[in-house]
């Protein structure tokens, strides 16, 4: 009975479709360790899998990436509006990010990737203010939520000009936050086999 119930699980995974471009995320997953599913779940929150989207901001793309961070890749605009390319590249700075945060082993995977999409949004700084004003004023700075909620203090001049804030005031962390719970939340819907957003 539970080797059935486990043989269809898997066949049901087996058979799960997110999008057209599934065979790009399961390699580029593959070779970056990320699980294929959440790298379908950000492309479905920042392009709808529209592979040839601009952004009012300039962000190109499946995976949205702005043209400036595609540079420091020697990776060009053009570039950027081939699929495989864009999703390859969003998993280099995903995991970018993920070494820069220097996140603990104990936290959950989830948590971890809470901010490292964070990051991915709102870039890398805006987060680690976050966190330094976190451990500032007793908060934990490896739990999302308490920095979602320092993420919130940096439109406040009074926090923003803080001496453990590198990169001043920022105004997104709505945005940003909201970005995150999306892209979790696809992501949970895709971890269990389901497109029903």
């Amino acid at each position: 009975e539970a080797e059935a119930k486990q043989l269809e699980e898997e066949r049901r995974r087996a058979e799960f479709k997110a999008s057209s471009y599934d065979q790009v995320f399961k390699s580029v997953g593959e070779q970056y360790n990320i699980d294929w599913r959440l790298l379908a779940a950000i492309a479905k929150a920042e392009s709808g899998y529209n592979y040839d989207i601009e952004s009012p901001a300039g962000a190109l793309g499946l995976m949205q990436i702005m043209p400036k961070v595609a540079e420091q890749f020697d990776i060009s605009r053009e570039q950027l509006l081939n699929v495989g390319i864009n999703v390859d590249l969003a998993a280099q700075i995903l995991l970018g990010n993920k070494k820069m945060l220097r996140l603990p082993e104990n936290i959950s995977e989830k948590e971890q990737w809470r901010f490292i999409l964070a990051c991915y949004n709102a870039g890398y700084g805006r987060v680690a203010d976050a966190r330094a004003l976190a451990k500032h004023y007793g908060s934990n700075h490896n739990r999302w939520n308490e920095v979602a909620m320092c993420l919130g203090w940096l439109a406040d001049p009074d926090f923003s000009k803080h001496k453990v804030v590198k990169y001043g005031a920022f105004h997104g962390s709505k945005e940003t936050v909201g970005y995150v719970n999306k892209v979790m939340h696809i992501y949970n819907k895709y971890s269990n086999n389901s497109t029903d957003l």
